[in-house]
């Protein structure tokens, strides 16, 4: 299993995919490095494509102590993984939770970005004060019933959540696969 071990020793699940220019995809917190597989499958005839699993997203390491875990730390796996893969520099893309990840890794390490694309950043990457506390409930509510019902209840109602109505009305084979991809990441593969 190919893994990459960041500087404070977390052990990150990787895979890659073609040739050339690098792009490290990093994935939203209801994704997983599986999330990105079609943009892999694309960019690949051109590009070096890397997705990997965040810490505390199985196959990668899951750290009890919750300082363990923040943006800048998640930015900072993002620089571990091309260094333990010998990137000098790469494009970034991140959606949601890896959007924020990706704009941190640009403050933190600019001269390892190429470019950076960062879709729906949204509450995560606010820099309003008034939003934080009702973001970081939501964020605790969330943990907490993953906690108590397991990920694959939770991935269930994620997948049909108000967020993926539009995807699931605009485009229902793409929101199948993505309900598909998820099933696999959170371990419930049939239905």
């Amino acid at each position: 299993m190919p893994l990459i071990t960041t500087d404070d020793d977390v052990r990150l699940y990787y895979e890659e995919a073609g040739a050339g220019e690098a792009i490290l995809f990093l994935h939203e917190f209801g994704g997983h490095y599986l999330s990105w597989e079609p943009q892999l499958r694309y960019f690949s005839r051109r590009y070096r494509c890397i997705s990997y699993a965040a810490r505390g997203w199985p196959p990668s390491d899951v750290p009890e102590a919750a300082d363990a875990y923040s943006q800048q730390r998640a930015a900072d796996d993002a620089a571990s993984v091309l260094r333990g893969l010998n990137i000098a520099k790469a494009h970034l893309v991140g959606l949601s939770m890896g959007a924020t990840a990706a704009i941190e890794f640009a403050i933190r390490h600019p001269h390892l970005a190429l470019s950076l694309s960062a879709a729906a950043a949204g509450r995560s990457a606010s820099s309003d004060a008034a939003a934080t506390p009702p973001f970081q409930e939501e964020c605790a509510a969330v943990a907490e019933r993953i906690e108590r019902q397991g990920l694959p209840a939770v991935a269930e109602v994620y997948c049909a959540g108000p967020a993926r109505v539009q995807f699931r009305d605009k485009d229902p084979r793409g929101w199948a696969a993505f309900v598909a991809v998820h099933r696999i990441a959170s371990g419930k593969r049939s239905q």
